[in-house]
């Protein structure tokens, strides 16, 4: 028994002294080094694992070449791309500080109930050469239904401009909505009937005018998803229309560009001073006039902000004089959009056709012309200076990511009228518009799902200068 013990006693210190012994490095294995303190690049690539802080990637392959092609097209986006960083860093550390703080959030939730379905918004909109307006938009939507609403607002920028609306919204299976409309303003725009250009109407002793108008309506929409990605809708609406050539703002009034003497005035018994109605078909009388019409499209573009793919619209409008006015016409319009791109960058092209067609001998009313001009047509123009029986316009536009709730944009907007069914149409008097700006968007969950709101632009044409458009509710 004690020599069993004693073989045990020497076999342990046997195992310890062998476990204690470090064992020599294999032949075939290199010895693992330790990087200097503060700089893991300082040892050999071969002798440590890939590290991105040394321009590697993960997986030890070398980076690719970027292509001829792409260094060409790097290097022809230096200037724009360093242009539109300056001029959007302010607006970019704004949005910044706005969402790290929660601003809009907590304006949101002050200005709404717990439910989110009772609030109020403020909301503001200026265009350059018109008076701006500001006011509030009320929201009621505990109605039975999702989607219902019943909606009010009022804008204003003294006594001579004003908005009032009402609307009310069904349930989104109904897909009905009425609104009701009275609008005053006394900056609104004539520039003529054509697509003469700047030189053209001063060589003619005209140019842009002021006129009034108080214009009260209501509308009411159908529109209804249809299996195929189509979409299906109707309106129907009645206008009343007044229109003055005094006490009007932002330039000469329309009867001293486009009136008659003061004997032809006098001639047809109206007061001095008169418009000529050759030159704005429907001044005296104003507008009574109801519309009824209808349209088709097929939308294969994504919902919300993606936005991908292809959609087409026609739609078909009768209209007719009431009260003794002698209006009798039709309007046509198409739009074809295409998408290209995701969420977070996308290009956007878009192709618009109107026109419009006596059906009577009475002349259409020069606020039933085509006016391809606006908040997203030939954006460098004011609404109002092109009107003509047809018209067409074209936008291309890049869009990106800046926040959440922000996209900013690159457009350009080309577009002309034309003669009745595009006749006379002159391919030398296509007016272009260039600019920049940012896109709101009403997030409620998921931002790739907002939905599109309006925003900031700044658009400049050779042939009408610069124009700031500023037209949202923030939040």
């Amino acid at each position: 028994m004690r020599s069993v013990a004693s073989i045990a006693l020497i076999a342990s210190v046997a195992l310890a002294a062998s476990v204690g012994r470090a064992e020599p490095a294999l032949a075939d294995e290199p010895a693992v080094s330790v990087p200097p303190a503060g700089d893991p690049c300082a040892l050999p690539a071969a002798q440590r694992a890939p590290d991105p802080r040394c321009g590697e990637s993960l997986d030890g392959r070398a980076p690719a070449e970027p292509s001829t092609a792409r260094r060409v097209g790097q290097a022809a986006l230096v200037v724009p791309r360093v242009a539109t960083q300056a001029v959007f860093w302010p607006v970019v550390t704004t949005v910044d500080f706005l969402e790290y703080h929660r601003v809009i959030d907590h304006a949101r939730a002050f200005l709404t109930t717990d439910d989110g379905l009772v609030g109020v918004r403020p909301e503001l909109q200026y265009s350059t050469s018109f008076l701006p307006s500001g006011g509030l938009r009320f929201f009621y939507r505990r109605l039975p239904g999702p989607g219902s609403e019943l909606m009010t607002r009022f804008r204003t920028a003294g006594p001579e401009v004003f908005l009032g609306q009402l609307g009310l919204r069904g349930p989104d299976a109904l897909g009905l909505s009425l609104l009701a409309t009275w609008d005053r303003r006394n900056d609104r725009l004539f520039s003529g009937i054509g697509s003469r250009n700047a030189r053209q109407l001063v060589d003619a002793g005209q140019g842009p005018a002021r006129f009034a108008s108080d214009n009260l309506g209501a509308e009411l929409r159908w529109s209804r998803r249809l299996p195929a990605r189509l979409v299906a809708q109707a309106h129907g609406d009645l206008q009343r229309r007044t229109y003055r050539a005094t006490n009007v703002t932002g330039g000469p009034s329309v009867a001293q560009l486009y009136g008659l003497t003061a004997t032809d005035c006098a001639a047809l018994g109206a007061p001095t001073p008169c418009v000529d109605e050759a030159q704005v078909p429907g001044f005296g009388d104003g507008l009574r006039i109801a519309h009824l019409g209808g349209g088709l499209g097929v939308d294969l573009r994504e919902g919300g902000r993606r936005g991908r793919g292809v959609s087409v619209a026609v739609d078909g409008t009768l209209a007719q004089g009431l009260a003794g006015d002698p209006s009798r016409h039709a309007r046509l319009s198409g739009e074809a959009v295409t998408s290209l791109g995701g969420v977070d960058h996308q290009l956007l092209l878009r192709a618009r056709a109107a026109t419009v067609a006596r059906m009577g001998s009475a002349p259409i009313p020069f606020e039933e012309l085509v006016m391809p001009t606006g908040q997203d047509e030939m954006r460098g123009f004011s609404y109002g200076r092109f009107r003509g029986p047809s018209g067409l316009s074209g936008t291309a536009e890049y869009r990106w990511y800046i926040s959440a709730f922000l996209d900013a944009t690159l457009f350009m907007d080309v577009g002309t009228v034309a003669g009745p069914r595009f006749t006379d149409l002159d391919w030398n008097r296509w007016f272009p518009s260039f600019g920049l700006g940012f896109r709101y968007y009403a997030v409620d969950g998921s931002y790739w799902d907002a939905r599109t709101k309006e925003g900031i632009q700044i658009a400049f044409a050779p042939e009408g200068g610069w124009r700031f458009l500023f037209n949202m509710a923030a939040f």
